[in-house]
């Protein structure tokens, strides 16, 4: 028993940090060292369609809803099946980590009304948005002001 005991307490700890990586179906942009206020402009310039809706802490915003038609982000509207986008602003001071995903919603006869229920997740959509918030961040350092960053204190 003394023997499976370290085995037993090592297993808990690996299954107790499993929420700390990322999901299997997002995507993860790790060491940005901007303030928050940056990163959430950021990220809110690259949503598909532009935001629906922010958190009240300002970490999690969610994009309108979209449908992708020729390689471009289309409203929603009432379609059938229909994408968003959900980007965690992850750590409380800087370096932050964003975390993006993209989930697929169905509409469904529920009663007398339709309803949109999340179904699945895009991955690919979720790196194709990883992509554009990296490019952003990119030419963000390189329009840096240096005057921008001086603090007296």
């Amino acid at each position: 028993m003394r023997k499976a005991l370290p085995i037993l307490i090592s297993f808990y700890i690996f299954t107790g940090c499993a929420s700390i990586t990322t999901p299997s179906y997002a995507t993860r942009i790790k060491d940005i060292n901007l303030r928050l206020a940056e990163v959430e402009k950021l990220v809110e310039s690259q949503l598909p369609l532009g935001q629906r809706a922010i958190s009240p802490n300002g970490r999690q915003l969610l994009s309108k809803h979209f449908v992708r038609k020729n390689g471009s982000y289309k409203p929603a509207d009432d379609a059938v099946e229909r994408f968003f986008a959900q980007v965690l602003i992850l750590n409380d001071r800087p370096p932050y980590d964003i975390q993006i995903e993209v989930k697929r919603e169905r509409r469904l006869l529920v009663g007398q009304q339709y309803t949109y229920k999340v179904v699945d997740h895009d991955l690919r959509l979720a790196k194709e948005l990883e992509k554009a918030i990296r490019l952003e961040l990119s030419q963000r350092r390189e329009d840096r002001n240096i005057i921008d960053d001086f603090r007296v204190f």
